[in-house]
């Protein structure tokens, strides 16, 4: 009897053993300490309650692209990949990976918590590519409060009251800083401005670029402006310069918020979170920046869909989101994961009218639209064309205009590279 029970004992252990499911999950740009909130909470709640485990893999920002191009040739992908959002689609429309809301009957409720301006990248032709997990990215303003009340002022709203106040301020050596100065990464700084303007990268049938279009033009010559005629800081160390005065404002991501808590205690109760300026169109006040993120999307060799989906779903929802945040404030200091569930957002320990800063950037931002063109290479246009504006002298107009061209025939030569990925991609979606 006891040897009865014994292999029945057995038998169960070696069927759950055989059944247990493990799902490969490679996420781009987290570092170890991150990565080990991800992994401690996925063991205490995800696999404690389905049985699924996860196994993860970090890639580097600088190789992720080509490291997902290759496992997706070789057959050896990941379930799910975890990448900048407008890179799911550059793999979506070759068919690596699966379209998440024809798949799966419950998308809509499941992104309906999430900041909704993100899909932009996700999309393309009405198929979505991912579903973002953080909003790493989103742009808001750090502002020296104690410096702006000395002159009078308590907000700048708008970016004609920041060319106003800005001759006096830089007069006594207080200036600004974009995001990115004059860096790779300006098309952020830039195309916050063409979007405040109504401008775009490229026309709403992403068949043209945008870039020769009169809002985005507009818009790009405010911005190259603020360089050369209203002589803002095009290279500065931000931390050190808002420390000292040199800098009384700046544009940047949600991460420095802890960065300046920690290393700038002097600055307790000088500064604060503010959106950026706006621009006032059609009699309302466009305060539009630049929200992005880290996005899942599920390989189409995938044998574990449905797991994956359900890893996604957990992954987004309300209280692991805020448990995540909350940890990784706690384990790594300096460090801040801002969830992509607006409804997190109010609930990871910060004080509420910071987070309510936060809730209305990423409500109230936009995120760069997918078009056949990579962004990588897209994006080189507005660098050269701001280099060229703002280093070199050319009216800004026509260096964008120069480029518009380039964009143009870039967009031609990838429709016909597309074309069969295209047709194919229509095709599955009438089925």
């Amino acid at each position: 009897m006891k040897k009865v029970v014994v292999g029945f004992i057995v038998l169960i252990l070696v069927s759950s053993f055989v059944s247990a499911k493990t799902i490969t999950v490679w996420l781009t740009g987290v570092n170890n300490e991150i990565l080990n909130v991800y992994k401690e909470l996925t063991e205490e709640s995800f696999t404690k309650k389905t049985g699924i485990n996860i196994n993860f893999t970090t890639l580097s920002w600088g190789d992720f692209e080509t490291r997902f191009i290759l496992a997706a040739a070789s057959g050896d992908a990941p379930d799910i990949g975890g990448m900048g959002p407008l890179f799911a689609p550059e793999l979506g429309v070759r068919g690596a990976i699966i379209d998440l809301k024809a798949t799966f009957p419950d998308f809509d409720q499941v992104v309906a918590k999430l900041y909704p301006s993100v899909f932009r990248s996700l999309t393309y032709r009405g198929s979505v590519f991912g579903v973002p997990y953080d909003a790493n990215f989103s742009m808001a303003a750090y502002q020296r409060d104690d410096i702006l009340s000395s002159y009078g002022i308590k907000t700048i709203d708008t970016w004609d009251e920041m060319r106003k106040v800005l001759p006096k301020l830089q007069a006594n050596g207080s200036n600004m800083a974009l995001a990115w100065m004059l860096s790779e990464t300006l098309y952020d700084d830039a195309n916050m401005f063409m979007w405040q303007h109504g401008g775009d990268d490229y026309t709403p049938d992403l068949k043209n670029s945008g870039y020769d279009q009169p809002n985005t033009i507009r818009g790009f010559v405010e911005f190259a402006e603020l360089y050369t005629k209203y002589k803002i800081a095009r290279e500065i160390p931000q931390m050190q310069g808002f420390r000292d005065g040199s800098l009384f404002y700046f544009v940047q991501e949600p991460g420095w918020y802890n960065n300046i808590q920690m290393s700038q205690p002097q600055l307790a109760g000088k500064w604060s979170l503010v959106q950026v300026p706006g621009t006032i169109r059609n009699g309302s006040l466009n305060r539009t920046s630049s929200v992005a993120g880290s996005s899942l999307s599920i390989f189409k060799t995938s044998k574990n869909k449905n797991e994956a989906w359900e890893y996604i779903k957990w992954i987004t929802s309300t209280q692991v989101q805020i448990e995540l945040a909350k940890r990784a404030r706690e384990k790594v200091k300096g460090t801040m994961i801002l969830p992509a569930n607006l409804e997190a957002i109010m609930s990871i320990g910060l004080p509420n009218k910071d987070l309510s800063t936060y809730k209305k950037v990423l409500a109230e931002g936009t995120a760069s639209i997918y078009g056949l063109v990579a962004p990588r290479h897209r994006r080189r246009y507005l660098l050269f064309a701001t280099r060229e504006a703002v280093i070199e002298g050319v009216n800004p107009e026509s260096a964008l205009l120069k480029y518009a061209k380039e964009h143009n025939q870039e967009i031609r030569q990838k429709e016909k590279e597309y074309a069969r990925f295209i047709e194919k991609l229509l095709a599955d979606q009438r089925k």
